[in-house]
């Protein structure tokens, strides 16, 4: 049986990307960890999709560069239609310390009768939902929530090209099949420049 085809891409989806960590900056991290799983893939290739601005930043990597704006699902979606591959995997650009095993736990995930896999970790904060005034309304089972990481993996027939809203980086048809995969906790996501001191610690940690 041949090994399926495979489009790896790093979705570009704040300025923050372009911060740097450490000596390179977030998007450069993530793009290399995405480019060491390719390399372990038969057939596998690299893309980075963002806005031609975005893009325009890493012109000297050579790879597919996809023009669109990644958080808009449905926008991600019409730039990927015509792809001819088998599936998609798509890793946000803000999540700089994932590693090399979250790819392969993902990859391995999607088996026959699966559309569809992302890592998640449990949700383990306090979460208080308020009313106009402000005042606390009620607290929030917590085993009701999740946190959702990145790589996600799609099966590219499991893409709906029609629709424009979706809880994945792209909408998936009404049918799909999802699953999910343990999140390692280092996965988590740069959202601010306050944030980038303390993955800088993390990385340092790590070593």
């Amino acid at each position: 049986m041949s090994t399926p085809s495979l489009k790896v891409v790093v979705a570009i989806t704040s300025p923050i990307a372009f911060h740097q960590l450490k000596n390179q900056t977030i998007l450069s991290t993530c793009i290399k960890a995405a480019q060491g799983f390719v390399s372990t893939i038969n057939g596998a290739h690299l893309a980075i999709a963002g806005t031609a601005a975005d893009l325009a930043k890493v012109s000297d990597i050579d790879c597919e560069k996809i023009v669109c704006d990644p958080n808009k699902a449905g926008d991600l979606a019409g730039a990927l239609r015509g792809a001819e591959v088998d599936l998609v995997m798509i890793h946000d650009s803000q999540r700089p310390l994932t590693n090399q095993a979250q790819f392969e736990r993902v990859y391995a995930a999607l088996v026959r009768g699966t559309d569809a896999v992302r890592p998640v970790s449990p949700f383990t904060e306090t979460l208080k939902s308020i009313d106009a005034s402000n005042f606390i309304d009620e607290t929030i089972d917590r085993n009701s929530m999740m946190r959702v990481s990145t790589p996600e993996l799609i099966r590219y027939s499991a893409i709906d090209f029609d629709a424009s809203a979706s809880t994945w980086f792209v909408p998936l048809t009404k049918i799909a099949k999802t699953a999910v995969v343990e999140a390692d906790p280092d996965s988590a996501r740069i959202n601010s420049e306050k944030e980038i001191e303390l993955m800088s610690y993390l990385l340092d940690w790590n070593k």
